[in-house]
Parts: C-alpha cells; structure tokens; sequence
C-alpha cells in the first residue's frame, strides 16, 4: 500500500522527504505511523479552477464603483 511521508524519514536506509509517497509492508507501516512518520496515501490532489472572470471560470467578477466625492461644507465659509 502506498503511504505519504509526512515527517523526513530514514525507511529501509532511504531517506524520504515530506511530501513523498513511498510503498511500504504492512509491518513497517503500522510502525512508521505508529511514530508519526507515515499517512496513508489518498491519491492524486483533486485540482479546480479558481480563476474568477475567466472564460472557463463559472463565475464572473463583481465590479465596484468609486464612492462618490462628498464635498465638505467648512471650505466654503
């Protein structure tokens, strides 16, 4: 089974970094995640666009008018 390193590591004299994803033996995975080195691996990262205003986003932007000046009174006096 595949399991994701999740701490830097020394498996089977390899060191691993976090991030990667390593096949290991039931018996060295119970005791790698038993010390918090190791998670099971879920698969590919699901990737969504999150673009805005796009042509292939679903959404488009919102757009925002300037405030309108407000004249001050004072000056005028």
């Amino acid at each position: 089974m595949k399991y994701e390193v999740i701490r830097d590591c020394m498996i089977e004299g390899k060191s691993c970094k976090v991030g990667s994803v390593v096949e290991l033996s039931d018996d060295l995975a119970k005791q790698m995640m038993g010390i918090g080195r190791v998670a099971p691996y879920a698969g590919e990262p699901v990737v969504e666009n999150r673009a805005i205003g796009l042509d292939e986003s679903a959404e488009k932007p919102k757009r925002r008018g300037r405030p309108p000046k407000v004249e001050d009174d004072r000056d005028s006096e």
